[in-house]
């Protein structure tokens, strides 16, 4: 590494090392098409003491097989000791690839040594949610209508030919005064919200492909009736839901892990809903994504949860909410709040705590008492018993005794703790590390994009040393990598 590189590295480290909280972890692998060399990524997310809202990649380095999950383990312990962070981990979030559930009770051992896993590692690993989605749906577009199949391949014939697609957006501008910034999208097999977007797109452009229909007979195939285009309007409007959702759970530049319960609610209602009555060429589709939500998410992620009631607005009775309707029960509710007060118990623990009352102050008052006989004596005693009981609560039962916020009030939620932080110093701390946890791996992921563009036919023959130094400058150089919402 470069002079240059050495020195924001030293400043990336400093300022981990200035974290006042936890840092969590995003990690995912990506093999290169052109050279064929895998190559992992690390991500540290963190909030610091203005909170502010942080991501940085600390690793960036190809890997040498086996690929399997023992492997990784060494390599995310690496390079935890060597930016010292080791002790300061609260989570890692994941894809479901198999390997890492290997890779997480591996690294769980290596970290439990020095004690320095909350709750003894069972908050530790976070699946990515964004991953969950893409596999519900997917599932769901496996068996979807051959409607698709001919909007997909419609745009694929129109694409083919430079001089087909510009007139195609000539006639759409011109003739139907559409915006031709918009374009027409193809969907790929690995992200079921392109096809979301396909055909989105497509219905934008609805009456300049029937009017391409009626002059290209070479089109025809491609034609959609007005019944089929009634079947994309149905299937969009199913598919938004999910898309929504997984905008919000992909977000980088705000907190997500408050937004996961709400988010997995909103799929479930979605789907319960549409099962009630659904088209019934979509009743299939629908069939197969509902085995795949209950295949995943048939146990809520316990610390997300715990994510949820640190959103003012939500608490505990949210979760009461969903849990009745889901499940008919709140025996799952015990769960969540045992491991809220098992967590916050850890929390007191490391804290620092003011000195209690002088034995003389007490002295004090009880002289004062003692040696008043006035009737209005005893009200005061009822009013120091009150405060009393009141001061015995734990912040997290103060917190969760106040009324929730307005569910639909826009909130900035680490201002929320920001100011709260003064009641709540223990919570707050508590909450600061919960909020910086991401729900899904698209930090580590987008990487992999700049490192499609690094390494390209043309530079296929740069060193993975190099690769590596290029990213991690270009990451630790970037500005507005801290978000003040």
């Amino acid at each position: 590494m470069t002079s240059s590189g050495k020195k924001e590295k030293e400043v990336v480290k400093s300022e981990l090392s200035a974290v006042v909280g936890r840092i969590s972890l995003t990690t995912d692998n990506w093999r290169s098409e052109h050279t064929m060399d895998e190559y992992i990524c690390i991500t540290g997310h963190w909030i610091d003491a203005n909170w502010k809202l942080h991501k940085k990649i600390i690793w960036f380095k190809d890997l040498m097989p086996p690929f399997d999950g023992i492997s990784i383990a060494d390599e995310v312990a690496l390079c935890l000791r060597e930016w010292g962070i080791d002790n300061k981990i609260f989570s890692i979030t994941l894809d479901n690839a198999s390997y890492n559930d290997v890779m997480v009770n591996s690294l769980k051992q290596r970290l439990s040594i020095n004690r320095s896993l909350l709750c003894d590692g069972a908050l530790f690993q976070v699946r990515c949610c964004s991953h969950i989605l893409n596999l519900i749906v997917k599932a769901g577009l496996k068996v979807a209508d051959e409607t698709i199949w001919k909007v997909r391949n419609g745009i694929k014939y129109l694409k083919k030919s430079v001089s087909r697609v510009k007139n195609f957006y000539d006639i759409a501008e011109k003739s139907y005064q559409l915006n031709k910034s918009k374009k027409l999208r193809l969907d790929v097999s690995v992200r079921w919200n392109s096809t979301f977007l396909m055909l989105d797109h497509a219905i934008y452009y609805k009456s300049v492909l029937e009017h391409w229909g009626r002059r290209d007979v070479a089109f025809k195939n491609f034609v959609l009736s007005e019944e089929e285009w009634e079947k994309v309007q149905i299937l969009h409007r199913f598919l938004k839901v999910f898309y929504d959702v997984t905008c919000k759970f992909s977000g980088s530049k705000y907190p997500t892990s408050n937004l996961y319960f709400r988010g997995v609610w909103k799929v479930y209602s979605h789907l319960m809903n549409e099962m009630k009555g659904p088209p019934s060429f979509l009743s299939e589709m629908i069939g197969k994504m509902k085995e795949k939500f209950d295949k995943y998410w048939r146990e809520y992620s316990l610390v997300l949860c715990c994510a949820t009631v640190m959103d003012p607005r939500y608490k505990l009775r949210y979760l009461d909410y969903c849990y009745k309707n889901v499940y008919g029960t709140t025996n799952r509710l015990g769960v969540v709040s045992d491991t809220l007060n098992n967590l916050y118990d850890e929390y007191e623990r490391q804290a620092t705590f003011a000195p209690p009352m002088t034995s003389v102050s007490c002295s004090a008052n009880n002289y004062l008492y003692e040696t008043n006989d006035d009737s209005s004596d005893q009200e005061y005693e009822d009013f120091l018993k009150s405060r009393s009981s009141q001061s015995e609560k734990t912040e997290l039962a103060q917190y969760l005794h106040e009324g929730n916020l307005a569910i639909r009030t826009e909130i900035d939620i680490l201002d929320y703790w920001k100011k709260a932080s003064g009641q709540f110093s223990i919570l707050a701390s508590m909450a600061r590390d919960i909020l910086a946890i991401p729900i899904s791996t698209v930090a580590s992921e987008s990487t992999f994009s700049i490192g499609k563009k690094l390494i390209s036919p043309w530079r296929s023959s740069l060193k993975p040393n190099t690769i590596q130094a290029l990213i991690c400058l270009e990451d630790w150089t970037r500005t507005g990598d801290a978000y003040e919402l």
